[in-house]
């Protein structure tokens, strides 16, 4: 099948998420990695990811998926025989126990199923009632992509936890801008997300931010075989504002416009914007008639928006008629495939786009079941919610 002149869908999926023109400009551009304009360009990169991680202390790029910067995570902080306790409520803290026990850890899971988010209270009172000695790490998804869950004691947790001497990591891949989230106030140690989903930059690069001197400490006695994801390397090249390998380049410039572009913004109106975006396309399709798969609203994510598939209806019948109305969104994963669909509630998502996905999964909702009739206010959600000026029409 030749697509050369069809259009490229909408990207709705938890990532890679629509990009602004202006980022995508920007990406036409490399220069030498070991020259003065690479080293302004990494200062402005790292000035920004700090920016948006909150924290004052290092941010080092990794030319490689989330899943690499989880990696260069876990091979960094974590040794052979490390008490790790991890909590589990979806798809990706699966991945990081895997990630965990490939180095040796012996891994402490508390199990949440798939559809509700650790609470302090629960998760304190099961470690305690374990009887657990020493906890060298804590490690944790801080924004579960599937099925879409957010660790909203993530904070109170991590001053709890910080009572064994444990060190703090967390995997915000989905969620970084697009949710609150503080590393230094929050008490992390290590933090890593990636730029293709909440940032509105392209896919391929991830970020590893480092806090604390505790994480150093414990880096410089961790051996790993790893010479690409090795943190002291990186810190070291970072003293003179390079990476230690030839990384992506241009897309270091796409990264650079992209947390400008939030910056112009505000970080805080960049969450807003988030927050009131995704609660009106749940109200939407709620009112459209479809159930989200996590009903408890302080759980359920504000970037991955996870809803039941709707009755009568075949899950990938349900997506390739979407895509065929130019819609791209995903199917659940694990134990919940076939079961939901998910939408990436992402970056660069206009009040256009956000009518065309909402009309999309309302159209082919209602054609399935037989519907000949929806109601207005479902669109009414759409042209209510708070966007930031800088991306309205509105005149005036």
């Amino acid at each position: 099948m030749n697509l050369d002149l069809a259009p490229d869908p909408l990207l709705a999926v938890p990532g890679p998420s629509q990009i602004p023109p202006r980022v995508m400009r920007a990406m036409m551009r490399v220069v030498d990695h070991r020259s003065p304009h690479f080293h302004r360009l990494y200062r402005d990169v790292v000035e920004g990811l700090q920016y948006v991680f909150r924290t004052s202390g290092d941010v080092y790029p990794i030319t490689a998926s989330g899943t690499g910067a989880v990696e260069a995570m876990v091979l960094n902080f974590v040794k052979p025989g490390d008490v790790v306790l991890v909590p589990v409520f979806g798809s990706f803290s699966r991945r990081l126990i895997n990630h965990l026990r490939r180095v040796g850890a012996e891994v402490v899971e508390v199990d949440y199923g798939w559809s509700s988010a650790p609470t302090y209270e629960d998760l304190k009172a099961r470690v305690e009632s374990m009887g657990l000695k020493r906890i060298d790490v804590f490690a944790t998804v801080y924004n579960e992509t599937n099925p879409g869950l957010t660790f909203r004691d993530l904070p109170k947790v991590a001053r709890w936890i910080k009572s064994y001497g444990t060190l703090v990591l967390v995997d915000n891949v989905s969620a970084l801008g697009g949710d609150y989230f503080e590393v230094d106030s929050w008490g992390i140690d290590v933090a890593v997300s990636s730029s293709q989903k909440c940032l509105a930059a392209p896919p391929v690069m991830s970020f590893i931010a480092v806090a604390t001197k505790e994480a150093y400490r414990k880096a410089e006695s961790v051996n790993h075989p790893s010479i690409y994801f090795d943190i002291r390397l990186m810190r070291r090249f970072a003293e003179r504002f390079e990476t230690p390998f030839t990384p992506a380049v241009n897309y270091l410039f796409a990264i650079r416009e992209a947390l400008g572009i939030i910056r112009e913004v505000g970080l805080e109106n960049w969450i807003r914007w988030h927050i009131e975006r995704g609660r009106a396309i749940v109200n939407a399709l709620v009112k459209a008639g479809l159930e989200p798969f996590v009903s408890n609203d302080y759980h359920r994510s504000n970037t991955v928006l996870s809803f039941k598939y709707p009755t009568a209806v075949n899950p990938e019948e349900f997506r390739k008629t979407m895509y065929r109305l130019g819609v791209s969104i995903s199917d659940a994963m694990d134990d919940i495939k076939g079961k939901a669909f998910r939408i990436g509630n992402m970056g660069y998502l206009t009040r256009r786009d956000v009518l065309t996905l909402v009309a999309a999964i309302v159209t082919v909702a209602a054609m399935a079941n037989r519907v000949d009739e929806v109601g207005i206010g479902i669109f009414e959600e759409v042209l209510r919610y708070w966007e930031p000026p800088q991306f309205s029409v509105d005149e005036g």
